[in-house]
């Protein structure tokens, strides 16, 4: 028909009346949508095929620009520290850098235009977020409606239930063995990892290729005969079950293959998981989940690094997808220059940093702010115990021991007085962190009651925790100490307003987080506010909301959230949690 006329009626537009497009196909005209919906089911076929067409088109296109796009970062053998990702030319602050890789896996990009990085298998939640989290995309589920205790996976719309291939068959194979007694729990993230890459690698044997690529820890002989070593085992003995659960022989198989004749493979293979999978985290830095993004892997640690990670959830979209790991960067790099992100808490004292990195990555760090024995002793931040508030300085220059949280031969002397006895006050805070620690636990565990972890009596103890720091310890301006046990407490705050009904109540909460925040900015600020520290946008926005909590015309909170949600879209989507509940508390407050 001419394409001057409907397709529907046949008749020519009326004067001054354009003809519309079918909008999926583009290849039929109408006068309106009557016309549209008349004509429709002797069009519905052709109309498919034509819009696949169209799709199929633009697909290939779009793979055709992505696969001349110049990547950003190359990757480089760096003495010392192995493969590692340089930039191919100069990067800006707000630079996603992972944007132009173009290796792939299974003739997929690893990362989408974007810079979005996807994992090799579908990532795992821990054990405390299975029945308040989505299994497949990691969104948060109703609680209205309780889940059973002992379940593996929940999801959140059928849509991601369809998605996930893995589910089902580790649900029924976990409750056979339960039931068999060869398990007494359900399998640990760290076990559906391994379950989930040795599974994927029978299919696609690109998956094994690729993760046989990351680095791993040497070990010897003996290695069997230790602890750690018969965890390791245990692990993969664990995956060698759950498959014959499954039924899967195959896999099963693959599974025993790693242990005998020689386990040092499967010692391998749970040392590549180790040192290269991620802790999936929201924005409020709350542990989720654990992932392997074989791309982002190949970024070394730095404690003052010039990129930062963050993990996308699919949020309110149509689309559900895993996590997906975003790299962006927080400082400029010249071209040549290493991309580094941190692997621990790099607002911590070195000793805390260099443990961490050793028992988890096997490496210890020698950067320039390890060698700051300066700045380490202030955020340390000992107060000297003969009351003359003198700065407290180690006495050695050396770096501190791994072994313990404290170096048991490091002495401190007191600049001022000379004072030199600060083993009581190591001791001291030694348990008061280890309270702190255990409280916090706690409340990050979705499993524990809301009534146990906002109770009147964690808010005193934790309140008390920081005082007998902040007080008796620790120096108030510099000390980490001060400042995580001030964030612990003003995090619970925070969170209990939404489970106390009296008013009167809230208000004197409020007061008493603001109270902390205020004795406690010098030293946060000393120790988050750097380029790339998320933490300090976070601690600002919840000081701004408990402002606005107590006085809703505070128009320097409101334009402080403001402030906080633009810095933060750098780093996340919109549709993230921690976006939409600035949006909220925006929304909210707009009438002043």
């Amino acid at each position: 028909m001419s394409s001057s006329l409907c397709d529907a009626c046949g008749l020519p537009p009326k004067p001054n009346q354009r003809l519309l497009n079918c909008t999926r196909c583009n290849s039929v005209k109408y006068h309106n949508s009557i016309c549209q919906r008349k004509h429709y089911p002797q069009h519905k076929k052709i109309c498919r095929q034509k819009a696949a067409e169209r799709e199929k088109k633009r697909a290939a296109v779009t793979a055709a620009e992505a696969a001349e796009a110049e990547p950003l970062v190359e990757c480089q053998s760096l003495t010392g520290k192995g493969r590692s990702l340089v930039a191919a030319s100069a990067l800006s602050v707000g630079c996603r850098p992972l944007a132009g890789i173009k290796k792939d896996i299974n003739n997929k990009r690893e990362t989408r235009e974007d810079g979005l990085c996807a994992p090799i298998v579908p990532p795992t939640l821990i054990e405390s977020m299975r029945t308040t989290r989505c299994t497949y995309c990691f969104q948060l589920i109703d609680r209205t409606n309780s889940s059973p205790t002992n379940v593996l996976h929940v999801h959140c719309s059928m849509e991601c239930r369809n998605l996930d291939r893995f589910w089902k068959k580790e649900q029924i194979a976990s409750m056979k063995l339960i039931s068999s007694r060869k398990i007494s729990s359900m399998p640990s993230p760290t076990v559906l990892m391994c379950c989930r890459i040795l599974a994927a690698s029978l299919t696609n044997p690109a998956v094994m290729a690729k993760y046989n690529e990351l680095c791993h820890n040497e070990v010897d002989d003996n290695y069997a005969n230790t602890e750690q070593g018969r965890v390791h085992l245990n692990i993969i003995t664990q995956c060698h079950h759950l498959f014959l659960a499954m039924g899967d022989i195959s896999a099963a198989k693959l599974a025993l293959d790693l242990i005998e004749p020689n386990p040092i493979l499967a010692f391998q293979f749970i040392s590549r998981l180790s040192m290269n999978g991620f802790s999936i985290c929201n924005a409020e830095q709350k542990a989720l989940g654990v992932g392997v993004y074989p791309t982002a892997s190949m970024i070394n640690h730095s404690c003052r690094p010039n990129a930062v990670q963050t993990f996308w959830l699919s949020g309110s979209s149509d689309h559900h997808y895993p996590p997906m790991l975003q790299i962006t960067m927080c400082r400029d790099a010249k071209e040549g220059e290493e991309v580094t992100i941190s692997y621990c808490d790099v607002s911590a004292p070195r000793h805390n940093r260099r443990k961490g990195l050793k028992t988890n990555y096997n490496f210890l760090c020698d950067c320039a702010l390890c060698q700051d024995t300066e700045r380490d002793d202030a955020l340390i931040g000992l107060k000297c115990a003969g009351s003359c508030n003198g700065r407290v300085r180690s006495s050695s220059s050396g770096l501190l021991s791994i072994e313990h949280t404290w170096d048991e031969n490091e002495q401190y002397h007191c600049e001022a007085c000379g004072y030199s006895n600060f083993e009581d006050s190591l001791k001291a805070i030694t348990k008061l962190m280890t309270r702190i620690e255990t409280i916090e636990a706690k409340l990050k565990d979705d499993s524990v009651h809301d009534s146990i972890k906002y109770s009147k009596s964690m808010g005193q103890d934790l309140k008390q925790l920081f005082d007998l720091m902040s007080k008796s310890y620790c120096h108030p301006q510099t000390s980490w100490y001060v400042a995580c046990s001030s964030d612990v407490f003003v995090h619970w705050c925070a969170n209990a307003l939404n489970h106390i009904s009296d008013e009167d109540e809230q208000l004197n909460i409020c007061h008493q987080a603001l109270s902390v925040l205020e004795k406690s900015r010098n030293a946060t600020k000393c120790c988050y506010d750097y380029e790339g520290d998320l933490t300090w946008l976070i601690k600002r926005g919840m000081e701004a909301k408990l402002r606005l909590f107590v006085n809703p015309v505070d128009f320097d909170a409101i334009r402080l959230v403001q402030g906080v949600r633009r810095d933060l879209m750098h780093y996340y989507p919109s549709t993230d949690e921690i976006i939409s509940s600035l949006d909220e508390t925006i929304r909210a407050y707009s009438y002043s």
